[in-house]
């Protein structure tokens, strides 16, 4: 099929800027925030010089939405790392209770604990190279997710390239040894 091949090349290239490029990605918010912040500020100047109040207030709520827009990229770079890490922080504790109460394999539970207390801390710590590790990680998943989208629309083509089976063009022969 044509679109999972169309939406398999788009993951393709969005995972290729997302794990190998990520200024376009971060100079895109910028451009996109400055640009609703530049238009809200401009609508402000328009209204004020037309006596309207109510179209301020949208404008002030779109200078603040385009401030939320220019600081995705560090949201995406801290608060993420941070929030995964207080939950394998959280985790680990979890298992050293379980293993000091008996609960489960207690064996088991001390190496969880270990492996969720260590990566948690590694997150809480190292913020950044944490948050460049998991743009990495996203990049390659959309990565093989698109080439896995385009494998299937490429080799999903029937023939007649409409993407609906002709039954009527295929015989059915009448077998009464498998009605037995």
């Amino acid at each position: 099929m044509k679109t999972n091949m169309a939406k398999g090349t788009i993951m393709i290239v969005s995972g290729i800027i997302v794990t190998f490029f990520p200024s376009i990605i971060s100079k895109l918010f910028y451009l996109i925030g400055m640009t609703v912040i530049i238009f809200c500020v401009i609508n402000i100047i328009k209204s004020l010089v037309s006596g309207n109040p109510v179209s301020v207030i949208s404008n002030v709520i779109g200078i603040c939405v385009g401030s939320a827009i220019t600081s995705l990229p560090y949201f995406m770079k801290t608060i993420i790392p941070l929030t995964v890490g207080i939950i394998l922080a959280v985790n680990g504790i979890d298992y050293i209770g379980k293993a000091i109460s008996n609960t489960g394999s207690r064996i088991l539970n001390i190496i969880l604990a270990v492996v969720a207390l260590g990566l948690g801390c590694m997150l809480l710590f190292n913020l950044v190279k944490a948050g460049n590790i998991t743009r990495i990680i996203a990049g390659l998943v959309m990565i093989a997710t698109g080439a896995y989208d385009f494998f299937i629309g490429r080799n999903s083509d029937n023939g007649n390239g409409s993407g609906i089976v002709d039954v009527d063009s295929y015989t059915v022969h009448d077998d009464n040894r498998f009605l037995k």
